[in-house]
């Protein structure tokens, strides 16, 4: 061990060192750099000691870990509402800000996709003393909606109109303009005549406001199941306005033609909107 001690002190290797046992010899590793850092200017360079005492090999190691400890933490919502100069009591008091923070929306993604003309629930009379009510555009699907009506003579029961339609939305829902073909199922009933088949035609929507002010149109055609019962053609147009989040005004006027008769009639009515 003092061999080794003398031979870093004169720079020179001490043959004898190679006899040391191999823990003796790790020993005195270490008790070289000790010695070579107490004389500075007079030993190795540090590098060079650092490579004896078998300390070089693990940097890699080092920098590594080193790496690992100082990423960037994932940003918290508060850290995130600091950053942006607000009030901590502001962020507790909306969620709808946290969950902005914590997942930004993609606004024009939601401003395509929010539907303008939302499903409703209608109730109202008309000018040929008939009441209707109707269920418009239940969401089936992103552009697919469901739609059905049910109408009645309050002075005569046997005459009545009843069915529903498919509809599929050509643009996204968000659109102030947008039209769909529809597809359903349409019965028309007198006292002693009644037709029913399917029927076909096209659905349009102009939404002034979106979710305020909206006007929608549509016009069918009733195929009959029997040719001999003729056929039928509809017609209507409504506007509607909105007096509070869940409830509107709508003002309707409808055609009828058909081999039973031919009517139009004027009506005004309220909407639930769920």
């Amino acid at each position: 061990m003092r061999c080794c001690c003398r031979a870093v002190e004169h720079l020179q290797p001490c043959p004898s060192a190679w006899r040391i046992p191999r823990k003796a010899a790790t020993v005195g590793t270490r008790c070289m750099g000790l010695q070579a850092v107490r004389q500075s200017g007079k030993g190795l360079p540090l590098g060079m000691l650092l490579l004896w005492a078998g300390l070089v090999p693990g940097w890699p190691v080092w920098a590594n870990s080193t790496q690992a400890s100082i990423q960037d933490p994932a940003p918290a919502t508060l850290s995130a509402a600091l950053d942006l100069g607000l009030d901590s009591q502001l962020l507790e008091g909306s969620p709808v800000l946290r969950r902005w923070l914590q997942n930004p929306p993609h606004l024009l993604e939601e401003i395509r996709n929010t539907p303008v003309l939302p499903t409703r629930l209608q109730a109202g009379f008309e000018s040929s003393s008939h009441w209707r009510i109707s269920l418009q555009d239940l969401r089936l699907g992103d552009r697919l909606t469901l739609s059905g009506d049910y109408r009645q003579s309050s002075e005569h029961p046997e005459v009545r109109q009843y069915g529903s339609e498919m509809r599929y939305f050509l643009a996204p829902m968000g659109s102030r303009f947008n039209l769909a073909p529809q597809l359903g199922y349409r019965a028309l009933e007198q006292k002693n005549r009644s037709l029913s088949g399917v029927s076909y035609g096209a659905f349009a929507v102009l939404a002034l406001a979106p979710g305020g002010v909206d006007l929608t149109g549509s016009y069918s055609w009733v195929a009959p199941q029997e040719p001999e019962e003729g056929q039928a053609t509809l017609a209507e147009l409504t506007a509607a306005y909105a007096i509070s989040p869940s409830f509107r005004l709508s003002a309707r006027y409808s055609l009828r033609n058909s081999t039973l008769d031919r009517e139009f009639s004027f009506g005004v009515g309220l909407e639930w909107i769920p």
